[in-house]
């Protein structure tokens, strides 16, 4: 009993402080229910402009949206717009602008002091497989600048496409791009998480010279206990 215990407490030494914490739960958009208006709550129809509060999360991050000239960058509409069905499979989207080759879209993830945020991943869709929108031009930075992803991909009329971004962590913030296209690619189920800074895990604990060493010896005390047992065992 005594060598197990030794044993058990040398390998907590080493290993009990490599545990990860808990990081928040994931946080989707999908563009349904009572989100739209000014204060957020209304019924949306098409074309109706989502609230600038739908996804913010009190205290860790705010979402905001808008469109703009894909040439000069100047605000078009200072939100987006909804849209119920027709975007390949996809049930109530989002989109903006006022043409397929005017206007981008752009949805800011700014994440609050002390908080930090992750993009997931995205599904999009083409509106009525309509020749403007067999693929999707996306760009995803910081709001530092790092560039997090940017290219095209396919939009698979009649059914949609997904991007997995996998951003990793930004304390200042995920910027999303779409566009030119944005007026007829719309954009669903986007999926982020956001947790607190004090929560990122730390780094795995490299074990000390002493740890080794006390565990060393305790196997090598629980060997000489068996080889024991067995000389016993072999004149009894």
């Amino acid at each position: 009993m005594f060598v197990k215990n030794f044993v058990l407490a040398a390998m907590a030494g080493t290993s009990l402080m490599a545990l990860p914490s808990a990081a928040g739960a994931v946080s989707v958009l999908d563009f349904s229910g009572n989100i739209c208006g000014a204060a957020g709550n209304e019924a949306c129809g098409n074309g109706s402009a989502i609230g600038q509060n739908y996804g913010d999360i009190a205290g860790q991050v705010d979402v905001s949206y808008r469109s703009f000239n894909s040439s000069t960058g100047v605000t078009y509409e200072s939100f987006l717009k909804h849209w119920a069905a027709g975007y390949g499979d996809l049930l109530n989207i989002v989109w903006g602008g006022s043409g397929p080759t005017v206007h981008a879209s752009e949805i800011i993830f700014t994440a609050a002091a002390g908080y930090e945020v992750s993009l997931i991943s995205l599904d999009f869709g083409c509106y009525q497989n309509r020749s403007s929108c067999q693929t999707i031009n996306y760009d995803i930075s910081s709001l530092g600048g790092t560039v997090i992803a940017a290219g095209s991909a396919p939009t698979l009329y009649p059914t949609h496409g997904t991007l997995a971004v996998d951003s990793g962590w930004f304390s200042d913030g995920i910027k999303l791009v779409w566009g030119p296209d944005a007026y007829d690619v719309g954009l669903d189920n986007i999926r982020f998480d956001v947790r607190a800074i004090e929560d990122v895990p730390p780094p795995a604990a490299v074990p000390e010279p002493a740890s080794w060493a006390m565990m060393i010896a305790g196997l090598g005390v629980v060997g000489s206990a068996l080889r024991r047992r067995r000389v016993r065992l072999s004149f009894a």
